[in-house]
């Protein structure tokens, strides 16, 4: 009896031992998998088309002084558009262009950021986001053609409404692989700071299918020459370009941006978890070191 009852006792223990074995692999199983999938929300929703109709807050809030302006392009769509001027007239402007995800109201902090380094500032919306003409807005395609027509539209205005010759480009993610694109083709372009742009339309669905398994959509008709590493390789206009790049990003890294040819400065963001958070990791260097490529 005594034996029979060390053999079940030893069997007990074999099989939970076993249980216990397979419900830790389960669980690191789990929490890889988890892991990998917060990965790939990151790198998948770092350039996905996100767009929100509601300003969630005014410049009127902060107390800034700007003009609500409408400009329409010329395949008929209306831009909403917010020009921050500073009390001493200045022909320094920069052009803004968001992320693709939100509106711009998302970057006030930035824009009064500009314009207390001395430049005047014009915000707009692509269409389809904020108050801009509505536009069916597809989050599995990577970016829109029209938006090379949006940001074109906003520096003739700029041209014919201020009568300036000359104007820098600032734009985040989506928007600032848009600026690199048109500024580069166009004469009139000073300087542009880009953080984390993307590169090239192929290049960037091959790197989101290896990072997230997820098939991007490309457009049809998006002008070769406006894709950054393109453009940049017979640049019309400017005079120099800034690529702002977090060290960790799952997409976008220091090793990535060097595709982009003319690259005058890269400030690398060594303690941003991902482009999203190169701004906000650290506000007063952020702007130290954009003052001071604009200035030189």
């Amino acid at each position: 009896m005594a034996r029979i009852v060390k053999k079940l006792i030893t069997y007990s223990w074999i099989v939970y031992l076993f249980l216990k074995l397979k419900f830790n692999n389960q669980i690191t199983m789990l929490k890889s998998i988890s892991l990998v999938a917060v990965l790939a929300v990151f790198a998948s929703g770092a350039f996905a088309l996100n767009p929100s109709k509601e300003y969630k807050v005014l410049p009127d809030k902060y107390g800034m002084t700007y003009k609500e302006e409408k400009i329409k392009t010329p395949d008929g769509a209306i831009l909403n558009a917010w020009m921050f001027e500073l009390p001493k007239k200045s022909t320094n402007w920069i052009i803004m262009s968001g992320s693709g995800d939100g509106n711009m109201a998302d970057n006030i902090e930035i824009a009064n950021s500009f314009l207390s380094a001395g430049y005047n500032v014009a915000m707009y919306d692509y269409r389809g986001y904020g108050s801009s003409s509505d536009f069916k807005i597809d989050p599995d395609l990577f970016i829109y053609p029209q938006f090379i027509v949006d940001l074109n539209a906003v520096c003739d205005y700029l041209r014919k409404s201020r009568a300036i010759t000359k104007f820098n480009l600032y734009g985040k993610a989506i928007g600032a692989g848009l600026s690199i694109g048109v500024g580069a083709n166009r004469t009139e372009t000073q300087k542009v700071i880009a953080d984390g742009p993307w590169i090239g339309l192929e290049v960037m669905k091959k790197k989101i299918k290896d990072k997230t398994g997820k098939e991007v959509v490309m457009p049809f008709g998006f002008d070769k020459n406006h894709e950054p590493m393109y453009a940049m390789e017979k640049p019309k206009g400017i005079k120099g370009l800034m690529v702002i790049v977090s060290s960790q990003d799952n997409l976008i890294n220091p090793t990535d941006v060097k595709q982009i040819k003319g690259v005058s400065e890269t400030y690398v963001v060594k303690n941003s978890p991902s482009n999203a958070e190169n701004f906000t990791i650290d506000k007063n260097v952020y702007f130290e070191k954009i003052s001071k490529f604009l200035g030189n």
